[in-house]
């Protein structure tokens, strides 16, 4: 059941606006999304709600693209990342989809931070926040540790970044 709502819910829509956007992009001439501002990644979550007992493992896996158009300040780089989320519960709270604006920097020797706004769309709907550090362990790749808070399912993640 819930592989089929998986189904339903992430692989055809993101399959539907992939072909739409090869579409634009043949009928245009150049592509809508240029591959080196876009990365994939994916991590492990403890999460949590405010019930004894309550905590368990969950995963996400997710797509960014950077947005240099918007700089809100030297250093800073701006980015929107969507992505999916299984919370490790089951009923109520299984997962879903999210979709978040971050901005980050550097801070020193391959460690920088991030901060991230925007909307869990699963089961717990609503408004999300977050920020953690991150680590360059090269130029393609990253390591990240974020705590995010959403209204009812509060996560701890350890997520690996890969730049394309």
């Amino acid at each position: 059941m819930k592989e089929r709502l998986i189904m339903k819910k992430i692989i055809f829509p993101v399959i539907a606006l992939c072909l739409s956007a090869q579409v634009m992009a043949e009928e245009s001439g150049k592509p809508l999304l240029s591959k080196d501002k876009l990365s994939i990644g994916a991590g492990i979550s403890a999460n949590s709600i405010d019930l004894p007992s309550s905590d368990k493992t969950g995963f996400q896996f997710f797509a960014a693209y950077a947005i240099d158009q918007i700089n809100l300040m030297e250093g800073v780089n701006t980015s929107v990342e969507l992505g999916y989320m299984d919370y490790g519960f089951s009923g109520k709270y299984s997962g879903g989809l999210w979709a978040t604006g971050v901005i980050d920097g550097a801070i020193s020797n391959g460690f920088g931070w991030l901060a991230r706004l925007g909307l869990d769309l699963g089961d717990d709907s609503g408004l999300m926040f977050g920020a953690g550090v991150s680590y360059d362990l090269n130029k393609q790749m990253e390591l990240r540790g974020e705590y995010i808070i959403r209204d009812d399912i509060d996560s701890v993640q350890v997520n690996f970044v890969y730049i394309l």
